[in-house]
């Protein structure tokens, strides 16, 4: 995590994503900023690929457009989650260790690097499952300040 906060040190970190997939056997972290949100946006408006709402939350809350990350793969953890058999039984284990791990991840660790810990959310995403949202809900509670955890749990309210 301090090798992505490092180099997003000047600008605005909003959201801290652990990603997985439906068989819980790879972990990686995937982080986003005001600033970088605010230039993919420009692209993909450039590119003629955002033009409502959903878009924009889309691109706000789906860490797979997080723009930092590409080379957080947790591959130890990733080796230990494949060799592990029927892995997905343990997801809420695996969700709460991860929990644990951000929720006693020292303030200054953040603060080192321009960043306030309560000002982040973050939420573990499955990329190829429709239990994602579940996922992401259960999660954001565990780890994010309740104030933010509560607008990310809003975040499709409008949609409907």
């Amino acid at each position: 995590m301090e090798q992505t906060l490092a180099k997003v040190q000047h600008e605005k970190v909003y959201a801290c994503a652990f990603g997985t997939d439906s068989d819980w056997v790879t972990l990686f972290l995937a982080v986003n900023t005001e600033e970088s949100l605010a230039r993919h946006i420009s692209d993909m408006k450039e590119q003629g690929l955002y033009d409502s709402e959903e878009d924009m939350i889309y691109y706000r809350w789906g860490c797979s457009e997080y723009q930092y990350g590409d080379d957080s793969h947790f591959n130890h953890i990733s080796r230990l989650l494949y060799a592990t058999e029927d892995v997905y039984k343990y997801k809420d284990d695996i969700i709460r260790i991860i929990a644990k791990v951000v929720n006693e991840t020292a303030d200054d660790v953040f603060a080192r690097y321009g960043q306030t810990k309560a000002d982040i959310t973050f939420f573990v995403s499955l990329t190829d499952d429709e239990l994602a949202e579940d996922t992401e809900n259960q999660s954001v509670r565990l780890m994010t300040q309740p104030g933010l955890a509560n607008e990310f749990l809003k975040r499709y309210d409008d949609m409907i």
